[in-house]
């Protein structure tokens, strides 16, 4: 498993992955003293719904059907005339209403409640959450599902509101049910090797473009070097996107981002490097060759999170450097930034990206 991640960190990965770095800038988690990912998650959620209601929370029109005095909206006639309320001097209507009870604020109040009910929680954060919630009173409780979230609608300003919206989507799929008990429980979000390294490719890209704006960073989609009798047996080919592609004006580097329990593999009492991992990062290269250009001779890099050694393997396959490198994820942040911006100069060779102006 890579070094532990002190949660201070694990929330700029998340927020870099997020592409929401302005916005962890409001929601400050410097001071938090625990040790614990449930108290982490549970304290962006309540500093970030804080924001969110001195902002104003948001507000959507929803259908709403009511029997009232005179008429308001649309008349509903079966209704009104089977009740024979007209008579009464009354109608029932159908009207849009203004309400705080939307989707996006269901599911901030929904994760509350089911933060409350994780035992883990720190009591103070679980008090100050407890209050949070009764201020959200008229606000539905929802199931919360995969499903609830793609229908949450936002328009194009509401940036903070997809930060808290992502936080609630972590907490979410971090809980688990205890059999015996019945209570929630907070999964090690860092232990799940499939959504660590989604979050780990993420966080890299992101905190490429935004600290090295002078290049082109993009993923890319590479085609094929190859030919066939038969053009339509070429659709067949698995489809080649790389993690990371950086250039600059002279250099071309292809970067795949891996998040293992392991750097490396055993073989035969010895250490490797994953092989499939290099058989990928090597095919990217190969098929590029026929771009010209940079792209002829570009570089590969493997980058993992330091488990038990740091690494800075360098070579040279048919004409690439290639190398695999570690970063640690432990350390302080500024030391974490200034080891992935250290990566992108070459010390050994006559290329670099240099520094940023």
């Amino acid at each position: 498993m890579p070094a532990t991640i002190p949660i201070q960190n694990l929330y700029y990965l998340l927020c870099y992955s997020w592409n929401r770095l302005a916005e962890s800038e409001i929601v400050n988690v410097s001071g938090i003293d625990s040790t614990q990912q449930v108290d982490l998650f549970g304290m962006v959620l309540l500093r970030g719904t804080r924001h969110l209601i001195r902002r104003g929370l948001e507000r959507g029109y929803q259908l709403h059907s009511e029997t009232i005095p005179g008429i308001r909206g649309s008349i509903n006639v079966s209704t009104t005339a089977r009740r024979a309320l007209l008579g009464q001097g009354l109608a029932h209507c159908e009207f849009d209403e203004l309400t705080i009870n939307t989707p996006a604020n269901q599911i901030i109040r929904s994760t509350i409640r089911h933060l409350l009910k994780v035992k883990e929680l720190d009591k103070i954060i679980h008090k100050q959450l407890s209050v949070l919630d009764k201020e959200l009173e008229g606000i539905d409780v929802p199931r919360l599902s995969k499903r609830l979230f793609r229908t949450v609608q936002l328009h194009s300003n509401a940036r903070f509101y997809r930060f808290v919206l992502s936080i609630c989507e972590v907490i979410t799929d971090s809980l688990l049910i205890n059999q015996e008990t019945g209570d929630l429980q907070f999964r090690d979000f860092l232990r799940d090797e499939r959504a660590m390294a989604r979050v780990f490719e993420e966080f890299l890209f992101n905190f490429y473009r935004t600290e090295r704006p002078d290049l082109s960073i993009r993923k890319e989609r590479i085609s094929w070097s190859a030919e066939a009798d038969d053009p339509s047996h070429l659709a067949y080919l698995p489809s080649m996107e790389t993690d990371i592609s950086i250039r600059s004006a002279k250099t071309t580097l292809i970067m795949d981002a891996k998040y293992y329990q392991s750097t490396l593999t055993d073989y035969y009492g010895g250490q490797r490097v994953h092989s499939s991992n290099l058989y990928q990062l090597f095919a990217y290269l190969k098929n590029l060759e026929q771009r010209g250009g940079n792209d002829a001779a570009s570089e590969g890099m493997l980058l993992y999170p330091v488990v038990d050694q740091q690494l800075r393997l360098d070579y040279s396959i048919h004409g690439h450097r290639v190398r695999v490198c570690t970063v640690d994820l432990s350390q302080d942040w500024k030391a974490i930034k200034h080891e992935l911006l250290g990566l992108l100069d070459s010390s050994q060779g006559s290329v670099s990206f240099g520094a940023s102006h």
